[in-house]
């Protein structure tokens, strides 16, 4: 295994994936800058090992510059980017706002491009077989009704990485993408509270058939799902192993995603259209 001292940076490291990701490498003896935006998850995440908890929000340029340009000085390099931050879209098309849907891509897509961009030079800088991660989904492979913005914003990011993946390939700069599947967290009990008002202020023609179809998502118990550690052990074999894969399935594979691929999409149709 290649020398495990690397300079990582990774964004949504508040909870979940992000925090059990930068505490393993962290405790591994790399120098991980782990972003958060609130006070008390910026310090937790630097009272771990080798772990710098730093302000970051990945929509705001100004947090992104500011990190970059620090690293550029402290250190001067960057082995690892891994794109982490991420957050559910749902509700029917009809229901939501047009700013919803753009919040959805600022987080899901245009932040971690942001990131790409303002980390790139420090990128190429390194001599340890640099690599980007982006943090996708299962739900970048299907489409379920009642969940447009998180489907378009996995896809588009799939999309992405493909294309940077390729554009990068002459300067030994690698790109893999994670598509977990059930992992335990706690992205759906985040948004009981808006899915409450949901379910209280939404009444169209589709949203009494939305909340019966997304009250299994949010009344999931966590418990039941993948360890995140699956995911960590994921992004340690795509780090570390410079024959990486471009693509990882760690976790549960989920009922759609498995459907999705062997069924025509007519028979999809008709399936959920029952449901």
């Amino acid at each position: 295994m290649a020398d495990l001292n690397r300079v990582i940076v990774i964004s949504g490291a508040s909870n979940g994936i992000g925090l059990a990701i930068a505490t393993q490498l962290g405790k591994m003896g790399n120098t991980v800058f782990a972003g958060a935006r609130k006070e008390g998850d910026i310090e937790k995440l630097s009272s771990v090992k080798n772990v710098h908890g730093v302000q970051l929000d990945i929509t705001k340029q100004e947090d992104i510059q500011v990190l970059a340009h620090h690293i550029e000085l402290t250190i001067g390099h960057v082995d690892v980017l891994i794109n982490n931050a991420g957050i559910p879209g749902w509700g029917a098309i009809m229901d939501r706002e047009i700013d919803y849907f753009r919040r959805i891509m600022d987080v899901n897509l245009f932040g971690h491009i942001q990131m790409v961009q303002a980390f790139y030079p420090l990128l190429r800088k390194s001599t340890s077989s640099p690599i980007i991660v982006n943090m996708s989904s299962q739900g970048g492979n299907y489409a379920l009704p009642f969940w447009s913005p998180y489907h378009m914003s996995k896809w588009a990011l799939e999309a992405f990485s493909d294309c940077l993946r390729r554009e990068l390939l002459p300067f030994g700069i690698r790109v893999a993408v994670i598509q977990p599947g059930a992992i335990a967290s706690n992205a759906f009990s985040n948004q009981q509270e808006e899915f409450t008002k949901y379910k209280e202020e939404k009444k169209s023609d589709f949203s009494h058939r939305t909340v019966k179809f997304l009250q299994a998502a949010f009344s999931r118990d966590p418990g039941k799902e993948k360890d995140p550690q699956v995911v960590v052990d994921t992004i340690l074999h795509a780090v570390y192993n410079e024959n990486n894969k471009p693509y990882y399935h760690p976790g549960r594979r989920l009922i759609p995603d498995i459907i999705a691929a062997k069924l025509p999409s007519k028979w999809i149709d008709k399936l959920l259209l029952k449901i």
